[in-house]
């Protein structure tokens, strides 16, 4: 009989190969904050055990607290979904799934992945987000940024910089939205997906950071103390770099950062971030909504409804976003889908939902989350 259960400690090479076959990558190498040799993450991977006692497949959960303004919240980042290639069709991933859900119930608000957007659908998540996507071409820069003066910025490795990892840890923290990240393990964060983080100084003193590609043609994370600062940093960055052509990316509700970019770039395009599963739907209307509040703004208004059995009454006024968990008589009854593509969806509005205009969807972040 099949034992689906926590993995053990001495269990960790064989999580590791498990995956390491399943996706034919080095998990130490592509995703170190959870499986470098100094990390103990065996208490996050819910395995399937045959009678052999052999790991037939794995699911693994992350927990991540993500500060939203005054809100925090309870988040887990799924991922390293991985099923012996002799057992796949047995039904692993669907007991580990509903195992990790069932868990995270009640000590959860939401959970996070990336991953094929009809297979994880069976599991309750559903596709949503909003982040910018920018292309930056050698010309747009010669061109349009020819009278930005970027003298005197430089590039270094960030953790050879003195000081560098503090100086990241509380630039992330002066944000509205982050992850909150352990000091000592942003080098292991920041290399996560073969990256590499490089500090931007000026005049040699740090004003930001970038976190990049092996081929330096793309950059996950634009962080910077000023925003004055923004374009000269990609001038710099574009000789620095020698590549043609960037990409970059921002979350909606970074208003300066997208003003900059969007003023420059080639073009951009705006795509879904990741698939979520909400399990606490009053703490992330909250947190959101009061985000989108103070940055892209919310028209005053209220909202009753039942998501998922959950009963949330969300209302904006000159006061700010308060949530009740009731609902007023004869408030709207949504399942899970219809709740989630509420919040989520461009194609929201395809919905048959009195919900006041310029409310959804949520401005859910992407690459604040730290994916494993």
């Amino acid at each position: 009989m099949v034992k689906y259960r926590t993995a053990a400690p001495h269990e960790r090479e064989e999580y590791i190969d498990l995956a390491n076959l399943a996706f034919r990558f080095d998990f130490e190498i592509l995703m170190p904050k959870a499986y470098d040799k100094s990390v103990d993450s065996s208490a996050m991977h819910k395995v399937a055990e045959d009678e052999q006692g052999r790991l037939r497949a794995l699911v693994a959960v992350f927990p991540e607290s993500l500060r939203v303004g005054e809100d925090t919240l309870r988040t887990g980042y799924l991922g390293t979904v991985s099923v012996h290639p002799r057992a796949r069709g047995e039904g692993h991933m669907k007991a580990l799934m509903n195992l990790w859900i069932e868990e995270l119930r009640g000590t959860c608000d939401m959970v996070v992945l990336y991953g094929q957007r009809q297979r994880y659908e069976y599991f309750g998540f559903t596709l949503g987000g909003v982040k910018f996507k920018y292309t930056v071409a050698e010309a747009n820069v010669r061109h349009g940024l020819r009278e930005v003066d970027d003298t005197g910025i430089s590039f270094s490795p960030l953790f050879e910089i003195e000081g560098g990892a503090e100086f990241a840890h509380n630039l992330n923290i002066s944000r509205l939205a982050y992850v909150e990240r352990n000091l000592e393990q942003l080098p292991l964060i920041f290399s996560t997906l073969c990256q590499k983080a490089l500090g931007v100084l000026d005049q040699g003193k740090l004003m930001g950071y970038l976190v990049v590609n092996e081929a330096g043609d793309d950059i996950a994370e634009f962080a910077l103390e000023k925003a004055d600062d923004i374009l000269r940093t990609l001038k710099a960055y574009m000789a620095y770099s020698r590549a043609g052509r960037i990409t970059t990316y921002a979350p909606e509700y970074e208003i300066q950062l997208n003003k900059a970019l969007g003023g420059i770039a080639e073009d951009f395009v705006i795509e879904n971030s990741d698939m979520y599963h909400i399990l606490d739907f009053a703490n992330v209307l909250k947190a959101y909504l009061t985000l989108k509040l103070k940055t892209t703004g919310l028209v005053p208004g209220e909202f009753s409804a039942v998501m998922d059995g959950q009963p949330v009454t969300a209302r904006v006024d000159e006061e700010g976003v308060s949530v009740e968990r009731s609902a007023r008589p004869g408030a709207v009854v949504l399942d899970r889908l219809q709740a989630q593509t509420l919040l989520l969806s461009q194609h929201s509005r395809c919905m048959a939902v009195d919900a006041p205009t310029g409310w959804f969807p949520l401005p859910l972040f992407w690459y604040k989350i730290d994916k494993f």
